[in-house]
């Protein structure tokens, strides 16, 4: 008889964890579209990936700048931006969030398409208001977590108030509403308030409370009837909001414009120009400006809130453009130009050998050298792992900078400027060496003194030119359908658009370039869309792309002269 060794035992089967992923998310009652992904059972997920928008503007997730760098902040718990993991999700940055969101007692559930996300309103024990400095703050004190949402132009608190306290409301100049489904409404209030949600104990904090009288109930529909919109539509000025058919998919059209130098409007990059990290609420950049209707403008990096494309604002380039991608220029004429740009930038040392720059004030970043002007704001920190850095004066390097000095981040002094080395990439030259940077163009547009780049260009001389290839998009940007922000021109004049599905499907940008074919445009460029999409008419936000109030990195204005 023969002898065998035990065999081993079958080793464990893996199996591969189930994804599911939809388009749509219910938070409490309130529905919007939103990309999602869940890794897991049907019963709980292993991960959660949420777009960082929807953290922000559907849930009251807070951002922070701390010395190391971004953070969020949500109910007593701060992490790190660049300690949490990222994917793409359709057009959006996602975040894996589900022990988070567990933690603050927040359940997930899928059904179909949709994902649910829902918290128990916690009551409101007190309200307080702050004092001296704080004057405008207001503290409610909760017995548990509460969500915030900011939708269209207004702020909704899911949490229990009473009567009396509805009262303390008015009387600070809030004008509070029940919700439909409960909770509580601060009618134009989203890009007013700033939220902030504390733990142990359960708190919701609002800045920016305004004493004062009841505030007017905004609407989010074409305010035709507000007197400065009407001037103007008396003067020929066009808003209107229409619904096309695109072969038989129905889009919901929103356009502004008109001739504008024939009424006395002129088209204006809407930018904080002295610091460009950073994102606002498109109100917050139109108004100042005076703009009588504003759209967002170009793409920016959502996580390090940095510009990712051509703006040029005065003859200053705030951030150059990158990719070859599509661009409008435009001058006192009012007639916009359309086309795709690049722009290439040289540094000599000491007269002899040239290196070329990659970009100019760009948030996007890739291996060799790169150049940063004061327009980028007052200082400069590492947008990468391995940076060494000249800085130049008088056309001279005064110094060079090592690579923790950047992490730290350097001042940019108004008389110099900062190139960048990435990637191991050597620094060409050292200190008292003579730099010369020069600039050149193959294309008439980068002299134009106005310049905003988005991507891709729809229309180009009546004729659709999209090729997402040649502006280095991916293949799945360019099949996405999604609201879309449109600048455009034709017979008619010049032309700011925002659209959308009529009956659920948003349009993919083969749809939204035959769009502005059928309205009889000649040429049309594709800005940032999705939840960046956001028109804006008299101060009053009254469309978007995904019903949440976004912040955004730059705009475009129509402002009367």
């Amino acid at each position: 008889m023969l002898a065998f060794a035990p065999l081993p035992a079958p080793p464990p089967e893996l199996r591969p964890v189930p994804n599911q992923s939809g388009e749509e998310v219910l938070i409490g009652r309130e529905r919007s579209k939103a990309v999602w992904l869940w890794r897991g059972s049907d019963a709980e997920p292993e991960e959660l990936w949420l777009p960082l928008e929807v953290l922000e503007s559907r849930l009251g997730f807070r951002r922070v700048s701390r010395l190391d760098g971004e953070a969020l902040e949500w109910f007593g718990r701060t992490v790190a931006l660049t300690a949490l993991a990222t994917r793409s999700l359709g057009d959006e940055v996602g975040l894996e969030v589900s022990d988070w969101l567990a933690a603050t007692g927040v359940r997930a559930q899928v059904r179909g398409n949709t994902l649910e996300l829902r918290l128990p309103r916690p009551t409101v024990n007190n309200l307080r208001r702050g004092k001296g400095s704080t004057a405008d703050r207001l503290v409610l004190d909760l017995n548990g977590p509460a969500l915030v949402q900011r939708l269209n132009g207004d702020l909704l608190l899911e949490l229990k108030l009473s009567r009396t306290q509805q009262r303390q409301l008015k009387a600070w100049g809030l004008s509070p509403q029940l919700h439909r489904h409960g909770g509580l409404v601060l009618k134009g209030q989203a890009t007013k308030l700033r939220s902030l949600s504390l733990a142990s104990p359960w708190r919701v904090v609002l800045d920016g409370v305004q004493t004062g009288g009841r505030r007017p109930v905004q609407r989010a529909r074409l305010p035709l009837r507000n007197p400065a919109v009407a001037e103007w539509l008396r003067r020929g000025f066009v808003l209107e909001q229409r619904t096309i058919k695109v072969g038989v998919k129905p889009i919901q059209v929103f356009r502004a414009g008109g001739r504008l130098s024939r009424l006395g409007i002129t088209l204006q990059p809407l930018v904080k120009a002295e610091q460009q990290q950073g994102l606002r609420f498109l109100p917050q950049l139109s108004q100042p400006a005076g703009a009588l209707v504003a759209v967002n403008g170009g793409f920016f990096n959502r996580i390090n809130q940095l510009p990712l494309g051509a703006v040029r604002h005065q003859g200053v380039w705030l951030s150059g453009p990158i990719l070859n991608r599509g661009v409008i220029a435009w001058g006192s004429s009012g007639d916009l130009q359309f086309g795709r740009l690049r722009l290439n930038q040289t540094l000599q040392v000491n007269n002899g050998r040239r290196w070329s720059l990659m970009a100019l004030n760009s948030g996007y970043v890739q291996k060799g050298l790169s150049l940063y002007t004061p327009a980028w704001g007052p200082r400069y920190r590492a947008l990468s792992g391995e940076e060494e850095a000249l800085l130049i004066r008088g056309g001279r390097v005064e110094a060079t900078v090592d690579k923790n000095s950047l992490q730290r981040g350097i001042a940019i002094p108004k008389d110099a400027e900062l190139v960048v080395a990435r990637g191991r990439t050597p620094l060409p030259a050292r200190p008292g060496d003579r730099i010369q940077v020069t600039e050149r163009s193959l294309s008439p547009l980068a002299q134009q003194p106005n310049v905003l780049g988005g991507g891709p260009l729809l229309m180009q001389n009546g004729n659709v030119v999209l090729n997402g290839r040649q502006e280095g998009f991916s293949p799945g940007f360019m099949s996405l359908a999604a609201p879309r922000t449109v600048v455009a021109q034709g017979p008619s004049g010049q032309w700011l658009m925002t659209l959308r599905g009529a009956a659920g499907s948003d349009p993919t940008l083969v749809e939204t370039a035959l769009a502005a074919q059928q309205l009889g445009l000649r040429d049309a460029l594709n800005m940032d869309g999705g939840s960046s999409t956001t028109l804006v008419v008299a101060g009053r936000t009254v469309m978007n792309g995904r019903s949440s109030t976004p912040r955004v990195h730059n705009g475009l204005g129509l402002i009367p002269l």
